[in-house]
Formats: C-alpha cells, sequence, structure tokens
C-alpha cells in the first residue's frame, strides 16, 4: 500500500518477477534495486517464501551492497527462527534505519518491558520518516510482544511520520482482529474506509470483523458497501448471507446465494455449512444432506463439515464418519474432544454415536468410558451394558472400578427394569472396590494419597446408595437415586 507504488503495479511488479525468475529462471531479465525491494516487501505480504528467496538470490548477485537487501536478508533469517544469523547480517549494515533496529530488537529476545517501550520511543523519535515495511514490522513486533497498547499510544506519532498512514493502521487493525480486539479492529478497518471509501478491501475486512463481534445488522451494511463496490465479490456476498442468516431474514436469499457459492472455486466449508443449516431451517432436512454429500464427493473433507453432516442426520453422518476414519485423525484426542462439545451442548446421541465410531478402532481405557458414559446419558441403555460386557469385564485391570463405566453400567440395568440384576452387580462391585482399596499402596498410587481416598469414598457412597434404593420395600424412581441425572 503506497499512494507511489499502487496495489496493482506492485502485482505486476511481482508476477513478471515470479514469471521471468522463479519460474523461466530467464537470467537476462533486468529488475533494479528498488523493484528487488518492492517484490520482496510485497512477496512478504503475501507470505510466499519462494519469492522472497529468489529476490534475495538475485540481489546478491546483481547488488551484492545492497544495504536494504540486506536488512530484508537479516529479517528473512529472523523468520525461521535463526536469531544468530539475523543479528550477525544486520550488524554489517551500515547506518541502519527502522528495519535494522527493530531486528536488533527481535534478535535480541525482547519481551514487554519498560527498557523496549523505552527503545521504540527512541526508534519514533529517531525516524524522519516510515516506509511500509518499517510499520509492518513495528506493529507486528508490538503484537508478538503482547503490546499493541503501545502502538495505540504511538499511532499519532507515527502517522504523522508515513507518507501512507493507511498501511499502519491496515495491519493494526489486522493484528487487532487476530487478538480478537473486534472493536479496535472494526474502529480501525472504519476508520480506513473514510479514508479510502471505494477500496473495497476495507470494506470487507469491516464487515467480517463485524460479523465476527456478532455486530451482524453492521456487518450486513458494510458487505452492502463492499457488493456497491464489486456486486460479485465473494466475500461480500458470503458475509451478507451468513449476516442475514444470524438475523433470521431473507432465507430464500441466504440459500439461493451459498449454493450459488459453494459452486464457485473458492468456496470455503463455512458456505456448505451455512447453506445446509440454512435448509434445516425451511424443515429441508433431506435437502441439506444432499448439498452436503454432493459437496463432500468434489471438495477437500473436514471435521466442521462432518459435525454439520451428523448434526443434522446422525446416521448419514456416522456413515461418513466411519469411511473417514483415518482422515480425521483418528483416536482418543481427536474423538474424545469431539464428542465433549457435543456433551456439553447436551448432543447425548451424537456424543455416543461419535464415541462408538471411535470405540470401534480403539480399546483404550479412556475411550471405553466415554462412550460407555455418552450411550447412558444418550438413552441407550442396551448398549451400555453390551460394551459393559464386552470392554470392562474382559479387562483385568483397576477399570472395572471406575465409576464412569460403573454407574452407567449399573443405572442401565434399572432403566430396563432389570433391577435384581442391578442389585446384585452394585454389592458384587462393591464389596471387590472395598477389597481392591484395602489392598491399595497410597504410597505408589497415579494421585494423591487424600484425592484417592475422597474419591473412592464418594464412589463407595454412591454405589451404596443405590443399594439403598433397590432394597426398598417400595419401587423409588430412577431418576431419584441416579447420580449422572442432569
Amino acid at each position: 500500500m503506497n499512494d507511489n507504488t499502487p496495489d496493482d503495479a506492485r502485482q505486476s511488479l511481482f508476477d513478471e518477477f515470479e514469471s521471468e525468475i522463479v519460474k523461466a529462471g530467464n537470467t537476462e531479465a533486468f529488475f533494479d534495486e528498488n523493484d528487488l525491494i518492492e517484490i520482496f516487501d510485497y512477496a512478504s505480504d503475501l507470505d510466499n517464501y519462494i519469492v522472497k528467496m529468489e529476490v534475495l538470490l538475485y540481489g546478491a548477485r546483481h547488488y551484492p551492497d545492497s544495504q536494504a537487501l540486506a536488512t530484508r536478508r537479516a529479517w528473512f533469517y529472523s523468520s525461521f527462527g535463526e536469531m544468530e544469523a539475523a543479528a550477525e547480517v544486520n550488524s554489517r549494515v551500515s547506518n541502519g534505519g527502522v528495519l535494522n533496529k527493530l531486528l536488533a530488537l527481535r534478535a535480541e529476545g525482547a519481551s514487554d518491558t519498560p527498557e523496549t517501550r523505552a527503545r521504540l520511543d527512541e526508534i519514533v523519535e529517531a525516524a524522519t520518516e516510515f516506509g511500509d515495511e518499517d510499520v509492518i514490522q513495528l506493529v507486528d513486533l508490538c503484537a508478538e510482544l503482547g503490546m499493541l497498547d503501545w502502538v495505540e499510544s504511538n499511532r499519532r506519532k507515527v502517522e504523522v511520520k508515513t507518507p501512507y498512514p493507511q498501511t499502519f493502521i491496515y495491519e493494526y487493525a489486522d493484528r487487532a482482529e487476530e487478538a480478537m480486539d473486534y472493536p479496535t479492529a472494526s474502529r480501525l478497518f472504519e476508520e480506513l474506509t473514510m479514508m479510502e471509501p471505494f477500496t473495497l478491501d476495507f470494506w470487507l475486512r469491516l464487515a467480517t470483523v463485524q460479523h465476527n463481534a456478532e455486530e451482524y445488522e453492521s456487518a450486513l451494511s458494510s458487505a452492502d458497501f463492499a457488493l456497491a463496490i464489486d456486486p460479485d465479490s465473494t466475500e461480500g456476498l458470503r458475509v451478507k448471507a451468513s449476516s442475514l442468516f444470524r438475523l433470521n431474514r431473507s432465507t430464500d436469499y441466504v440459500i439461493s446465494t451459498f449454493r450459488e457459492l459453494v459452486g464457485r472455486p473458492e468456496a470455503g466449508e463455512q458456505d456448505i455449512i451455512y447453506l445446509a443449516y440454512a435448509l434445516c431451517t425451511l424443515n429441508d432436512d433431506k435437502g441439506a444432506v444432499v448439498e452436503i454429500s454432493r459437496y463432500i464427493a468434489s471438495h477437500s473433507f473436514s471435521r466442521n463439515i462432518l459435525d454439520c453432516l451428523i448434526s443434522i442426520d446422525i446416521a448419514t453422518g456416522e456413515k461418513y464418519a466411519r469411511h473417514y476414519y483415518s482422515d480425521l485423525e483418528p483416536g482418543e484426542e481427536t474423538f474424545a474432544s469431539w464428542a465433549a462439545e457435543h456433551i456439553k451442548m447436551g448432543n447425548y446421541e451424537i456424543a455416543a454415536s461419535i464415541l462408538l465410531i471411535a470405540a470401534e478402532h480403539d480399546s483404550s481405557p479412556e475411550i471405553t468410558s466415554r462412550v460407555i458414559e455418552a450411550c447412558y446419558l444418550a438413552g441407550r441403555y442396551e448398549d451400555t451394558i453390551n460394551l459393559f460386557m464386552t470392554k470392562v469385564l474382559a479387562r483385568t485391570d483397576v477399570w472395572i472400578h471406575h465409576p464412569s463405566v460403573v454407574i452407567p453400567y449399573i443405572m442401565s440395568l434399572v432403566r430396563l427394569d432389570r433391577r435384581e440384576e442391578a442389585l446384585n452387580h452394585a454389592g458384587e462391585l462393591l464389596d471387590s472396590f472395598t477389597r481392591y482399596t484395602r489392598g491399595y499402596d497410597l504410597s505408589k498410587g497415579t494421585v494423591s494419597p487424600v484425592t484417592f481416598v475422597c474419591q473412592a469414598t464418594g464412589y463407595r457412597s454412591i454405589l451404596q446408595n443405590i443399594l439403598l434404593a433397590l432394597r426398598s420395600d417400595i419401587n423409588i424412581p430412577a431418576d431419584d437415586f441416579d447420580p449422572m441425572r442432569l
């Protein structure tokens, strides 16, 4: 972003270098030192390390004494964590400017201290002018050190020395959004739209921040401004349609827009998810499943898409989860955390389905205890009993005494009106646990002695309470003594 070198000119220069040098290896192609600096900085904006590296190689051959390129070489090293090499190259730059001083701070391992703040103050005071890359690296360093408050306090001092302050404001807004400081990011992007009301990107960034902050009316308004500039903007259409969906308005527009976006090459998983849920609001769950299935057939798969599908249709979701099990990084951590999210929302049936699939591949005690508990909470009592019989009783370790498998098993028997069986098994398990605790060596346990005693006492008390209820002369409702009743 520079009023002397517009973005389209930088893009053309970048494209020419990439085409001639990176791809064609044309040794006759010529770029002067200023061209290389522009290309390198633009490649930094795009996170294109290949072009950045080729710029440095070209520069080393044609401009070996360039101080500006040496500075960027030092920053390139620092981006890979090679701080010693970065500091060495940086130290060889004579009459270093803002970038060199910032890199020195980074190489020294600066943190948020009064000394660091003082040195940044000195850099600002000493500078006569800040270039685009200067302010970008200044803001980035402060963000990494958790010092965006310093940026806010000093922004006017920086802006008056910046020919094109929009770059500084944009970078600050970007980092504020990254830190989920949406009020600050929204304020800054709004400033940019007032400075350049016909710049599409500023309106899109403002709309996105407002949407993420759940300010859907404001996001809708900003998206409309963006679409006035470019009616076909994918991001503008996406934010407008998703804002309308969140506001529960114009469902037909939402569906038609996301259906069109899903067909675009740049479609994202959120597009199909919004389309599916919008169809569900019209009670068209079947249509939602068809749309997701069609999308999965031609796009990369993700857990978010599967989560949407399984929330709409558990049977179809289970089918895909089994098919893509190996692609979803299976195992206790992935599936247990996924199921835990649904348990928190009270979606016990979904959580049970997820964990049952995991249990088909993973027989660890952790998955076993979680799937038994989830099945009970989902009211799948037969599954709870079968899992206990096949995955717990067959084991010889202490998991036979774990409350998360025993209590759901006993209470499942109760729920299925097999009370005599529940009474006998509860008594046997209590006796077994009592014997186990008497022989337990507290000094060799995996938890502290106090923790073990407290947990054991609580577990024993729960089993005793269940036994008292089952031995009662009256048929006490299960809800009155179910310790898992939530």
